[in-house]
């Protein structure tokens, strides 16, 4: 993968939660590489344990998480690229609770996600 430009960046970082504010969760797990891997503290309590692996099990995940929540939106607030490296951070609004959150995600040479990692902050609220 060529590495990505700051004005790449926000683009594809904007289309992810534009992806995530319709919950299709096919568009998000089409931008990962079939034996991505994903790591999420909130795993755990949807399918047993925090770190993914292959983008059956990321979906599984996603596609549980997102059957237990009523509303979700995310606003993105910021994109800092590095090469091959992307840090996205954002409000993360799930059931009216809002939290910031952080996800890093590394590109492999084709331009699709190899590894992903979620990180969420304090209640803002």
């Amino acid at each position: 993968m060529v590495l990505m430009t700051q004005t790449e960046a926000v683009t594809w970082a904007t289309a992810w939660i534009a992806n995530w504010n319709r919950k299709d969760v096919d568009a998000v797990l089409s931008r990962f590489a079939e034996d991505a891997e994903f790591i999420s503290p909130r795993a755990i309590t949807i399918v047993g344990k925090i770190r993914l692996s292959g983008r059956s099990e990321i979906a599984e995940y996603w596609t549980r998480a997102l059957a237990a929540i009523q509303s979700l939106h995310f606003e993105l607030d910021r994109v800092i690229v590095d090469g091959r490296s992307l840090a996205i951070v954002y409000t993360s609004e799930i059931n009216g609770k809002p939290v910031r959150a952080c996800e890093l995600f590394l590109f492999d040479e084709t331009g699709l996600v190899q590894r992903g990692e979620a990180m969420y902050g304090a209640m803002l609220s």
